[in-house]
């Protein structure tokens, strides 16, 4: 080779070397989230997507291979088909996960629903990978909002300046560093929660996002803005493990915090400091496998063997528990790349499994709910339906009180010398009804816990309450048939039926199907909502109160903090 060759080759070797463009897209933008994937050589090294606005980085995540871009079927309610997460947006892709590639496909996603308050309709979103820009399908490089937000991009970098972070949420968040209460506060909730946890001979220790702050981050992953807990049942059926976490919910009720059940985790709040952890309970099935309800993004398998227990640990400030050797169960959680920073992680994108024979039912999640309501939750003067029921002509001198809660309506009518048989499955609710009835001196008042789903226990109760009368009963039900599935109520007015005799009155009070789209004040627990016109005709025609005193459907009959639900009222009567 001549010298001049050589050094022609030396020229070519310092010459950049063009980079292969990127293959990839955009395929679902929505005012909440964007989803898209890169199509790349499986040995390339981890790189970010990036989020700008304009010239302006915003935030940045790494993509995942071998994540199926629509989503884990998971079930989302009691009674409800299982459902993807995904849906039709600004751009949708297709619904299957076929993405035609001879390369590895890795996905990305950001929660953008915060980003919109900061943009003018001239604002230009784009996504880059490796600095080239994405095309966004059906708008080409770059999207624009529909309409003008009420902030600015200048205050939007100042936020980001400041160390605000898209949090996964889509939110702007400050680190939690810069909080210096949170880490005492949660540190004394965690500790709360472990003192009743420890009476079953059980442990919380930091899990999901808390956990992988504290392995990878030394502390609490800046754009985190929660505190993930969990525990390890003795139990090895997701059945059992449910029932469990009902008991403790209530436990941690009764030691004064408050309670939230969702399906697949409990919420836990401390009234004074306003902190909130999110409990998560899992377990070792008979074959040895780890589960837990709200699910796993990786497929290492994490086994009983796996797991060598807890040890305490400095995080944020405080001490709490956390799992010894815990890099093989963040593989399971998050899967191989959880070393990776993704402020866009997504669990309804990423989840993998999940123990859906451990997600909490509705009556469970009711119980629990209802239980936190009497106890967090006090009214003194009955209800504008007691009122009405109170004052009308045909109103006999006995009530029993049907999902009674904690005796407002109750107590109301004994002080209006009525003699009162309030029933309700809630014990906390029952609970504070007795305590307001002693208080009050209503001697003709009683309460007893019963749950309407059992036949047995409800005509022995409605024996002792309606059997021994002299004189006419009022069945009285507010807000309640609204609270219970079609079966309990057929089975709950058969009873009734048989219980009722002439002259007999039944006077309710619930939502219909014209209020399920109105917004509630509170929302989070089960409600039906049922056709007044049918419920009439089952009542007259199938449960004998064939005589009307009185109906209506409407609004204005209960408003309550801005709230103005449409209601059906009936007062009826059993004529023979």
């Amino acid at each position: 080779m001549t010298l001049r060759s050589r050094l022609a080759d030396v020229r070519r070797s310092l010459r950049p070397q063009p980079v292969p463009p990127v293959v990839g897209i955009v395929e679902r933008f929505t005012a909440r989230q964007l989803v898209g994937w890169v199509s790349v050589p499986a040995d390339l090294p981890p790189a970010p997507v990036d989020l700008y606005v304009g010239p302006h980085l915003i935030s940045s995540t790494y993509p995942t291979a071998g994540v199926p871009l629509s989503g884990m079927e998971v079930v989302k309610e009691d009674g409800q088909a299982p459902r993807r997460s995904r849906g039709s947006g600004i751009t949708a892709g297709p619904r299957d996960d076929r993405r035609h590639s001879p390369q590895e496909v890795r996905v990305f996603s950001f929660q953008v629903q915060g980003l919109w308050a900061f943009l003018g309709r001239r604002a230009r979103v784009s996504v880059r990978f490796r600095g080239q820009v994405l095309p966004i399908a059906g708008h080409g490089m770059w999207l624009s909002p529909r309409r003008a937000g009420d902030g600015s991009i200048e205050e939007l970098l100042a936020l980001l300046a400041s160390g605000h972070k898209l949090s996964k949420s889509g939110s702007f968040v400050p680190p939690l560093e810069q909080n210096a209460s949170w880490g005492d506060d949660v540190a004394a909730l965690f500790g709360q929660t472990r003192t009743v946890l420890a009476e079953r001979g059980l442990e919380p220790f930091l899990v999901y996002g808390s956990l992988l702050g504290h392995v990878r981050d030394g502390g609490p992953i800046s754009h985190d803005n929660d505190f993930d807990a969990a525990y390890i049942s003795s139990h090895a059926t997701g059945e059992d493990v449910a029932g469990e976490l009902v008991e403790i919910a209530l436990e941690l009720r009764r030691s004064g915090l408050v309670v939230d059940l969702r399906h697949r985790l409990l919420h836990i709040h401390d009234p004074e400091s306003g902190r909130k952890i999110d409990l998560f309970h899992s377990w070792f099935d008979d074959a040895d496998n780890y589960r837990i309800t709200w699910g796993v993004a990786g497929t290492t398998p994490f086994r009983r063997a796996d797991w060598h227990g807890t040890e305490e640990v400095d995080f944020a400030g405080g001490r709490f528990l956390a799992p010894r050797q815990p890099e093989r169960l963040l593989a399971h959680l998050y899967g191989e790349d959880w070393r990776l920073p993704k402020p866009g992680f997504n669990w309804n994108l990423s989840r993998v499994d999940a123990a859906e024979d451990g997600v909490l039912t509705t009556d469970q999640r009711t119980k629990v709910y209802w239980a936190n309501f009497y106890a967090t939750n006090e009214y003194r003067a009955g209800s504008t339906f007691f009122e009405f029921v109170n004052a009308h002509p045909a109103m006999p001198a006995t009530v029993v009180d049907i999902g009674c809660g904690d005796g407002r309506d109750a107590c109301a009518f004994g002080a209006a010398g009525r003699r009162v048989l309030g029933l309700d499955q809630s014990p906390v609710g029952i609970e504070h009804a007795r305590e307001k009835a002693a208080g009050l001196g209503l001697e003709e008042v009683a309460f007893e816990v019963c749950d309407v789903a059992d036949e047995q226990a409800l005509g022995a109760v409605l024996d002792r309450g309606a059997g021994a009368r002299s004189g006419p009963v009022l069945f009285y039900l507010r807000f309640f048939l609204h609270a219970i599935n079609e079966e309990i109520q057929e089975r709950l007015l058969a009873a009734v039926r048989t219980h009722a005799r002439p002259g007999d009155l039944f006077a309710a009070e619930f939502r219909t199907d014209k209020d399920s789209d109105a917004e509630k004040v509170h929302g989070n627990h089960y409600r039906r909502f049922q056709n007044a016109e049918a419920f009439r005709e089952r009542l007259v025609g199938t449960f004998g109160f064939d005589e009307l005193l009185f109906e209506i459907e409407s609004t204005g009959l209960s408003p309550y903090r801005g709230e103005d639900p449409v209601l059906y009222r009936v007062i009826a009567r059993r004529t023979a």
